[in-house]
């Protein structure tokens, strides 16, 4: 089967499997045994007075047993199930679901008399709780007053969800170390084995349930997705147009046929286009010219290519764009375009300062060693270095400014 095949073959069977799901919220119609914390592992539960309360304009009416549930990093979790029910006694009172804050609002039932109570904690992936409700929170409730519960700490589960999940991703990683198969494709299979472990195994075992849908879907940053789109819309016009091996043929006629001057030149433009551009794509362009101009020079090409793709991984990392990576932590951790470039530059210009210094002392001998380019075959890096389309680098040059004139004031 051809790649296209199997690329069509798993967005069958990923969308075969969304079509075929089934809800599988747990609504807890029954409370499963979970070990039980008392109140003294924790702070006091606070009543407080209504009016004192804040509620949203969606809140219940009436006592309210409020919490935030966190995990061991300190992190909010959402989507737990909290669920109030006499102990022993599978029948719910009342439930609810954290908020993205890890926040509930619970509203306080009627209380059968003569009964202990406890609050049940589940989420798939996490230890469940079973929380005691002391006498009194139960009577500060029936005379109407809101209780805070103190803030609750949710121990991760591992599972063989967990086991099935790092399977999934180690064979990912190994397929992309091979090379037999496309990233695009290794990523939809692995995302396809994913719904089917759990579509499919979870009316097995619930253990087998890694996430639905609907959390997949959370879990993409959709800023990232368009940012990098639009980024990648942007390079492939450029690439087309000759602009790289331009640069690079400008640097060796800068350098006057002087080694070292043109390992210096070349690491610094694959430098600065790499932080506005990708860096695996400025690198993919330059490198055929700077092996022309290598050979041309009798120098190893490696003694110009590892210089470079070293610069352009230095210097990539002193903006928001300038790489992947960047762009997921500057989304996640809501960083600006300015604040990656001022937080980073100096730390940046450093590095790549002693990176020239020990580029140049390790390849000394090679760059003492260059030969005389002849004329005619200076012509023909020329000739291969031409901007081709120069329109379309106008208009791409117009483009990239309003980006970074955008990049930069947008925010501010």
């Amino acid at each position: 089967m051809t790649r296209k095949g199997w690329v069509l073959a798993c967005a069958l069977i990923a969308a075969s499997l969304l079509l075929w799901r089934t809800s599988h919220v747990a609504q807890a119609s029954g409370i499963r045994a979970a070990p039980h914390v008392p109140w003294a592992a924790h702070e006091a539960a606070v009543p407080v007075a209504q009016e004192e309360f804040p509620r949203a304009q969606d809140a219940p009416v009436g006592p309210l047993l409020v919490g935030r549930i966190l995990d061991q990093q300190g992190q909010p979790v959402p989507r737990v199930e909290v669920a109030l029910h006499a102990r022993g006694d599978d029948d719910l009172l009342a439930q609810a679901r954290t908020q993205p804050d890890g926040r509930f609002i619970l509203p306080a039932p009627d209380f059968p008399p003569g009964e202990r109570f406890e609050l049940a904690l589940n989420r798939a992936h996490f230890e469940e709780m079973a929380l005691p409700l002391e006498p009194g929170v139960v009577s500060a409730l029936e005379r109407g007053e809101s209780v805070v519960v103190p803030t609750l700490t949710l121990a991760r589960g591992v599972g063989a969800a967990f086991w099935l999940a790092t399977a999934i991703f180690l064979g990912m990683l190994a397929l992309i170390a091979v090379g037999n198969l496309h990233n695009t494709l290794v990523a939809l299979l692995g995302a396809a084995l994913v719904f089917a472990v759990s579509y499919l195994g979870e009316p097995l075992s619930e253990e087998l349930f890694i996430f639905d849908f609907e959390t997949a879907i959370e879990y993409v940053d959709w800023n990232v997705i368009f940012l990098v789109m639009g980024m990648m819309m942007v390079i492939a016009v450029i690439e087309e147009t000759g602009l790289f091996q331009w640069l690079a043929f400008t640097a060796y006629r800068l350098s006057g046929g002087r080694g070292w001057l043109l390992l210096v030149v070349l690491m610094f433009v694959a430098g600065v286009a790499s932080a506005f551009l990708d860096n695996v794509t400025t690198m993919l362009l330059m490198t055929p010219i700077s092996v022309q101009i290598a050979l041309a020079m009798g120098l190893n090409p490696l003694t110009l290519l590892v210089p470079e793709v070293m610069a352009s991984n230095v210097i990539g990392v002193s903006t928001l764009v300038g790489t992947p990576t960047n762009i997921l932590i500057g989304s996640f951790a809501d960083i600006s375009f300015n604040d990656f470039l001022i937080n980073l530059t100096p730390g940046v210009l450093l590095s790549f300062s002693g990176l020239v210094v020990y580029s140049l002392f390790i390849y000394r001998r090679d760059l003492r060693t260059t030969a005389e380019v002849s004329p005619r075959l200076s012509e023909r890096l020329a000739e291969r270095a031409q901007i081709s389309e120069p329109g379309h680098l106008r208009k791409a040059g117009w483009v990239g400014l309003g980006m970074l004139i955008l990049f930069v004031f947008g925010e501010i």
